[in-house]
């Protein structure tokens, strides 16, 4: 009896000490995840334990390498897309905020597996992406997914950089015609760091160039096109039955100019750096890598998300919805009753709305 007692408080000792074992582990590893995030984004530096070495490929039991997640079956890089690939625009490319913001999808072609452009995100353009992405306009949401693209690339890609502090020249120092001093002070400080790019690359970029030449630095501009197409003239009935009050005027936010690469591309051809003019997606739209991306998988968007059947759901049509009302037109969203009582009222014109004051009574009809 003594031993069977013996070996149970053994017993429980081993699992506490192996419980406070595994809890510890769990805690060191929380915390080095906690301090990984902690740190700026920005000043994040390439592991060199992170890259193709440790990449280790997923096998099946019979030996054949498993394709990855949304890879066609039988698809293949064609030979004129691997030669668009293998060409290069510069060795080394400075991004003005207005790519980032307005042709994230050539950011994200520059970023992928295969290319060799060193590019450096300048400091302030991550300033510009801080003050558009506060808001909900189209804008603010373009910021946004610009700012977690390049979270998601720095520190992570070797190729993606942020500006140093001291990485940039004196503006007095430009050899630049006269009335240099009515530019804006970000599109001086755009130019002070592609022009250091210029005048003194890395070591590693100027060995990556091809064959002893020289070394091609760049500064990518988003100009917009010069006439913005005109807003669709809604009909007043149409109007009226949309928007029963009228809808406030869009705010501009004053910003919003530093978006516009015009001013930035005049300088820089001005101090002698070679602009690049990237053409802008428009919102909604898809860029052209990523067209390339569905070229090359076609069958990427029948392999997206899945949706799980529920064993509980019946699939009769003529069955009615629980939640759906009879009178439900099969929109979104389903305006109130109240809501459409209004609209009703206000597109009758022969109707008056009375509004009474405070303290007044409503006289009963005659």
């Amino acid at each position: 009896m003594q031993k069977i007692q013996t070996s149970t408080v053994d017993k429980m000792a081993m699992s506490r000490a192996l419980g406070a074992a595994f809890l510890n582990h769990q805690v060191q590893q929380l915390e080095d995840a906690v301090s990984d995030r902690a740190t700026n984004w920005r000043d994040r530096k390439a592991s060199p334990k992170k890259g193709a070495l440790n990449a280790t490929v997923s096998r099946r039991k019979g030996g054949d390498v498993e394709r990855a997640r949304g890879e066609a079956k039988g698809a293949r890089r064609s030979g004129d897309y691997n030669r668009e690939r293998d060409q290069k625009d510069a060795d080394i490319v400075i991004v003005d905020a207005s790519v980032l913001v307005n042709a994230l999808g050539q950011i994200k072609k520059w970023c992928r597996e295969g290319r060799e452009e060193i590019v450096i995100i300048p400091l302030e353009a991550l300033n510009t992406l801080d003050l558009l992405k506060k808001g909900n306009s189209a804008l603010s949401q373009r910021a946004r997914a610009a700012s977690r693209t390049l979270e998601a690339q720095v520190g992570t890609n070797n190729r993606i950089r942020v500006q140093q502090d001291d990485a940039y020249v004196l503006w007095d120092k430009l050899s630049l015609p006269d009335g240099a001093n009515a530019s804006p002070e970000w599109v001086r400080r755009i130019v002070c760091c592609a022009r250091y790019e210029v005048e003194h690359p890395t070591p590693k970029a100027a060995a990556a160039a091809e064959g002893g030449a020289a070394l091609k630095v760049i500064l990518a501009v988003a100009v917009p096109p010069a006439q913005a197409p005109a807003p669709a003239v809604v009909p007043v009935s149409q109007e009226a039955s949309m928007a029963p009050v009228p809808l406030p005027a869009p705010v501009l936010s004053k910003y919003e100019p530093r978006t516009a690469g015009t001013l930035v591309a005049q300088w820089a051809a001005r101090a002698g750096v070679e602009v690049l003019q990237v053409k802008p997606t428009p919102p909604g739209a898809r860029s052209s890598y990523e067209d390339e991306e569905r070229s090359i998988t076609p069958n990427a968007d029948r392999e997206g998300p899945r949706f799980v059947k529920r064993p509980h759901s019946h699939s009769n049509p003529h069955r009615p919805r629980r939640n759906t009302p009879p009178s439900a037109s099969g929109g979104l969203v389903e305006r109130p009753a109240a809501v459409m009582t209004m609209m009703e009222m206000v597109a009758q014109p022969t109707r008056v709305v009375r509004v009474l004051a405070r303290g007044e009574k409503l006289e009963p009809d005659s």
